[in-house]
């Protein structure tokens, strides 16, 4: 296996009887800058991620004749990641009366559809969230927005998904409309609060590294 690290061809160091998850600690360990981690990977041109990355990491490295691995450095790697939050955050919003709309009208089965989408969004942004944190190494009891605590700012929209939760459950459509028109607003301003400032915190730390 030939391994690429930002496109530039590197000795790759470890044995061919070796999985491609070794081929990357390797790579993180041992090829990467000062500062920077994998953030994205591709086998014989093909990235990869989600499912697709989990089963190539077992296979064995020499089943593939080219590793192409891109880094970057941690604090891109956030202020990239809640850009992407942010965004998703607007369009989720949007989708998010939409089901309210059609709970409304009794089109439950669309508005379920449309809110399974949303809700896997949430969830990847709460993923998102807690992993920015863990990257930057940051104490969430200190991280403050408008006063409060990023671990009570984190808490609050969790307590509104738990109550959609049992809407669902209850098939208590009228109480789910009213969730997601009134309440959600604020869940979802506060996520936005949460990723804009743990962007910023990502760009000031970009910002002291340089020379």
């Amino acid at each position: 296996m030939d391994v690429f690290v930002n496109d530039n061809q590197a000795d790759s160091g470890f044995t061919i009887g070796g999985t491609v998850e070794d081929a990357l600690r390797h790579v993180q360990a041992n090829l990467c800058a000062p500062g920077h981690v994998v953030v994205s990977v591709r086998c014989d041109g093909q990235g990869l991620s989600g499912e697709a990355m989990a089963a190539a990491l077992q296979k064995p490295a020499s089943s593939f004749e080219r590793l192409d691995v891109f880094t970057d450095t941690k604090e891109a790697l956030v202020s990239d990641a809640m850009g992407n939050a942010l965004a998703s955050l607007t369009e989720t919003d949007a989708a998010c009366r939409r089901v309210a709309e059609l709970l409304t009208e009794g089109k439950t089965v669309e508005a379920a559809e449309t809110l399974s989408d949303c809700l896997s969004i949430w969830q990847q942004i709460h993923v998102a969230v807690a992993r920015s944190i863990e990257i930057l190494r940051l104490d969430p009891e200190q991280i403050r927005v408008d006063g409060e605590p990023l671990t009570e700012l984190i808490g609050k929209p969790r307590e509104v998904l738990l109550q959609v939760k049992e809407a669902l459950q209850a098939r208590d459509h009228v109480l789910l409309a009213d969730i997601l028109q009134y309440e959600f607003q604020e869940v979802t301003g506060r996520w936005h609060d949460i990723a804009t400032r743990l962007r910023d915190e990502a760009e000031d730390l970009k910002a002291s590294r340089r020379p």
